[in-house]
């Protein structure tokens, strides 16, 4: 790939509320305000490490959708392609737990512009011009039976245009039950070149039993994972499976790691010929969180800045989850990290905590 090469992210970005102080909703008398969605929080990312982001969506035209799409372009994300319509943009209430109390969230995004909006609304043969890579999550089909019709529009067209396609399964039980996650995502997973799953994601959007989706003892099953990304790019043809692979023990504090597959010799990154079914692991970070919410979008966008930019398997693995446990550090869904400052912490493997002067 080249580094000038344009990726393009398609999802619904909402209006993030959260409780001030980790205070319960219930006891919330304000709110902060912020901005994201998984394929936004992407975007973001990647033009902060200094690459080419474009984003598109269906968004209302009115002063909250121009505040949502703000958040975006002020960090150079490109959201010429965004189509302005509909009345309302989707919110949620992200309410930050403490120790044994998870984080909780709240959606209010029925009847949101991109849940209304039509699949017609979106001309892919216009909207991929320029793009070199497209990346999209599973919450993008679980808005809505349109929103599922065009992802496969998309996918399809960029096959036709060889736009490389990434997909993060990233399940969201709350918008969609796992019989219809299967039904849309293995239709869709063959038209998908790289495909990131993590905890529940391949059992619930596959319908896969060879991972448990343990939070408990992931990374003592690591060998499971690579088996589930053998499957994957048998099943459906996929080159390469990238996995976050964690150990929860609270809130705070928690193990995270990474693993990349890569199915064969026709991959995307540079190997040596006999590299058929390799695998590549992270080092292993214990971390104490600061908020949790979005570090899966925060590997996404390390792991499309590593392909960009030709990084070694290793290196890319190492850098995707460098860029995901920097997440745990900052507060809301926009990982404002650089290149520099993941280069770091991979280099380091979580050392590199010394003031910057």
């Amino acid at each position: 790939m080249d580094k000038k090469s344009c990726v393009l992210t398609f999802g619904e970005i909402m209006m993030r509320l959260s409780p001030k102080n980790n205070l319960r909703i219930e006891q919330a008398v304000e709110f902060d305000v912020r901005y994201g969605g998984a394929e936004a929080n992407t975007a973001l990312s990647l033009s902060y490490q200094g690459d080419n982001a474009a984003y598109v969506s269906v968004v209302p035209a009115n002063r909250l959708g121009d505040c949502a799409l703000r958040s975006l372009v002020a960090y150079g994300v490109d959201t010429s392609r965004v189509v302005r319509d509909g009345d309302r943009l989707g919110s949620y209430v992200f309410e930050v737990g403490a120790s044994v109390r998870g984080n909780g969230c709240v959606y209010d995004r029925k009847y949101s512009a991109i849940n209304m909006a039509s699949h017609a609304a979106l001309n892919w043969d216009s909207i991929f011009e320029g793009v070199d890579v497209f990346y999209f999550s599973g919450v993008t089909p679980a808005v809505s039976q349109e929103m599922a019709i065009a992802c496969k529009e998309a996918l399809a067209c960029a096959r036709e245009r060889g736009i490389l396609t990434v997909c993060d399964l990233n399940y969201r039980g709350k918008m969609w039950s796992p019989e219809r996650a299967q039904q849309v995502m293995r239709e869709l997973l063959p038209l998908v070149d790289v495909c990131i799953a993590n905890d529940e994601d391949a059992p619930s959007a596959l319908g896969m039993t060879c991972v448990s989706g343990s939070l408990d003892n992931g990374i003592d099953e690591r060998m499971d994972y690579v088996e589930m990304a053998r499957q994957i790019c048998e099943e459906f043809g996929c080159k390469e499976v990238l996995s976050v692979i964690r150990n929860i023990k609270s809130v705070e504090d928690s193990q995270w790691m990474g693993m990349l597959y890569r199915a064969g010799n026709d991959n995307l990154l540079p190997a040596p010929a006999d590299s058929a079914g390799e695998y590549f692991f992270s080092p292993v970070y214990d971390m104490h969180v600061l908020e949790g919410v979005a570090a899966g979008d925060a590997f996404s966008g390390a792991y499309l800045h590593a392909l960009l930019h030709g990084y070694d398997p290793q290196d890319v693995i190492d850098y995707a989850i460098a860029g995901s446990v920097l997440k745990l550090t900052v507060r809301g869904d926009s990982n404002l990290v650089t290149e520099a400052e993941i280069k770091a912490v991979a280099a380091s493997a979580g050392g590199g905590t010394r003031v910057a002067r």
